[in-house]
């Protein structure tokens, strides 16, 4: 606090020097001038003392007083923004200017200030919560990994004890990679601006390769699948693309109950594509809506055995890398459609 107050002291010294040399100036151009008027018989010479000790010294004195208060007062908000700004790079993100100054620029100054203050939090808080998420996510299978890694290892286990302990950490194993794979295209695919390589590719093949991938899945729930596919040839990122499918199609087949049925159906307007999936399953309330395409969030605990709720966000995002847009419609134990439109740049022949 001290170190502030000589600071502050120092700098309107400064600033009342170059006032007063300012107006030492303007006042010896005065003076100049009235000698001038003395000598050509303008003034006497009483007029001229009198000037000289009445308006000129006063005034001097009167502009290094002037000066000074002005100089501690002009500083002051500079000075606080200074030592706000020293605050954030240390962390501390609290920092907020309430005052409202006079002079315009310094208050609009102090506004586009608190707004990147607020940004630098926020994105803070997403970073923390980001971390702390990550880290849960990869605790829990680790713990499960080391506890069927410490039953492997008790020699009074029989065969087929083992066998399974070792297939149980095989499919831990698979999962963490599968949080490793999101976290690193999450990661690639939140770059702003970033260049993906493009290549047409049929848009409805590309879903039909992913439902022969999925069908382990499917097949086992005997969901029964209704498909209305158009033929289109796509601009686009295959990979990517069937990244969205797999998540879409996906957590259809996971949130369907045995014995459910699933809608695939692909059609042109104008040019436009719209992909619509429909499941007839345990469906969502708004406020899960609402937050189903945050980062970690898991809509139903029970049904995610797979994947940290990483899927929805990667959607999102590489949706929107593709210029497209993605709309959810959903009802509690109704079930759920998601359409995905994109613009479509070439009809297949």
């Amino acid at each position: 606090m001290k170190q502030n107050k000589h600071r502050t002291l120092k700098l309107a010294l400064l600033f009342s020097v170059i006032i007063f040399s300012i107006m030492t100036l303007s006042m010896l151009l005065i003076g100049v001038i009235i000698v001038m008027l003395y000598y050509t018989g303008h003034l006497g010479e009483l007029d001229t003392l009198f000037l000289l000790i009445w308006f000129i010294f006063p005034s001097l004195i009167t502009g290094i007083v002037i000066a000074f208060l002005v100089a501690i007062k002009g500083l002051q908000p500079v000075l606080k923004m200074c030592d706000a700004i020293t605050k954030v790079a240390e962390g501390d993100f609290s920092v907020r200017f309430k005052e409202k100054y006079l002079i315009y620029e310094v208050s609009q100054m102090a506004e586009c200030f608190n707004v990147m203050v607020k940004e630098l939090d926020n994105m803070n808080t997403v970073h923390t919560n980001f971390i702390n998420n990550v880290s849960h996510e990869f605790r829990t299978p680790l713990s499960a990994i080391e506890g069927y890694a410490a039953l492997l290892g008790n020699e009074q286990i029989n065969k087929a004890e083992r066998i399974q302990y070792a297939n149980q950490i095989i499919g831990v194993t698979e999962k963490l990679s599968v949080i490793i794979n999101n976290i690193l295209l999450l990661s690639k695919i939140s770059v702003e601006n970033m260049k993906i390589e493009k290549e047409y590719f049929n848009l409805s093949e590309s879903i039909r390769e992913v439902l022969i991938m999925l069908e382990n899945k499917w097949s086992v729930k005997k969901l029964s699948i209704d498909l209305e596919l158009q033929d289109f040839l796509y601009l686009g990122s295959k990979e990517m693309m069937e990244e969205v499918w797999n998540n879409l199609i996906g957590n259809a087949i996971k949130f369907s109950d045995s014995g459910g049925q699933l809608k695939i159906k692909s059609l042109k307007n104008k040019n436009t594509v719209i992909v619509i999936i429909s499941d007839n399953g345990i469906g969502m309330t708004k406020e899960t809506q609402e937050k189903i395409y945050d980062k970690f969030f898991q809509a139903d605990t029970s049904h995610s055995q797979d994947g940290a709720g990483l899927g929805l966000s990667i959607v999102k995002r590489i949706i929107a890398v593709h210029q497209g847009k993605i709309h959810i419609d959903s009802e509690l134990n109704k079930g759920t459609t998601l359409g995905v439109s994109q613009s479509l740049c070439k009809p297949s022949n």
